[in-house]
């Protein structure tokens, strides 16, 4: 396996590959909250290396907490992302405009994001999913209230967003005892339709993979939400939901859950001419 780090036009990426296939798919693949090239850390890099040797590239790529971008998760341009698949398609050897995206929580929130939009993407795995666009995290997690700004924004305008309840508390943003919070601000039923992932434009199949156990968000009731939103609009593609009876990032370190996704590209991805 060749690692090549990418710093070119703004973009924040590692690039692992293998010259020995002609023609390989490529994976891209989103961390959440914590920043940076996350999934490119040696402590969790096993599933790039499969993955690999299973003939896909693979791209680390950060999209804020990292050199030259973002250091707050707030407003983050699609565009950014639009880059790298530009990028990929200029790299010999990599299908063009044929990616999966595959992200966890807000990388999750992210992948369903841009599969929405960009008919680029043509598979999206998901790990601890959202079913909205959330508000966005600033520097410093306890002025979370003040001045509120949408994760992402498109075309230079900020996307409609889910916004905290008012009751949120310091010490639970501090220690991230965070379900909740999250739990409540979906009751809103006129904010969260607002800022629903309209997963239904996804032109490609979904694999959605959630902890029950989740005390950062409600992951397994909002990929519920996901499906059923998929099967009111008559979705055209393979979509599935997996759930395991663990917390949050418990399902990132599960090898069961990591079997199911290379068998989900194989029989949904791999031969995929959409």
């Amino acid at each position: 396996m060749i690692m090549k780090e990418v710093a070119d036009n703004g973009l924040i990426a590692d690039l692992f590959t293998d010259t020995t296939f002609q023609s390989r798919k490529a994976i891209i693949m989103l961390g959440g909250s914590e920043g940076g090239k996350v999934w490119s850390s040696i402590r969790i890099r096993r599933p790039i290396e499969l993955l690999v040797q299973q003939g896909y590239s693979v791209l680390s790529l950060a999209y804020f907490k990292a050199q030259g971008l973002p250091y707050s998760l707030e407003e983050i341009p699609l565009e950014y992302f639009e880059k790298a698949f530009n990028w990929l398609s200029a790299q010999k050897g990599i299908v063009a405009n044929k990616y999966v995206v595959l992200g966890g929580s807000k990388g999750a929130e992210a992948a369903l994001l841009l599969a929405s939009k960009y008919s680029q993407v043509k598979a999206v795995i998901a790990f601890s999913p959202s079913c909205v666009v959330w508000q966005g995290i600033p520097e410093k997690r306890f002025e979370i209230g003040k001045d509120v700004k949408s994760s992402w924004s498109y075309k230079g305008e900020s996307l409609p967003f889910l916004a905290y309840p008012p009751s949120v508390k310091k010490m639970d943003l501090l220690l991230l005892r965070l379900r909740k919070m999250h739990e409540e601000a979906l009751q809103n039923i006129s904010g969260t339709s607002n800022a629903e992932i309209k997963v239904e434009n996804i032109q490609g199949p979904i694999l959605l993979i959630s902890g029950e156990r989740d005390q950062l968000w409600p992951a397994t009731n909002m990929s519920k939400m996901i499906m059923n939103r998929l099967k009111a609009n008559m979705f055209d593609y393979k979509y599935e939901h997996i759930v395991y009876q663990t917390g949050h990032n418990g399902i990132i370190i599960n090898r069961d859950c990591w079997r199911k996704i290379f068998t989900f590209l194989k029989a949904y991805y791999a031969s995929f001419e959409g």
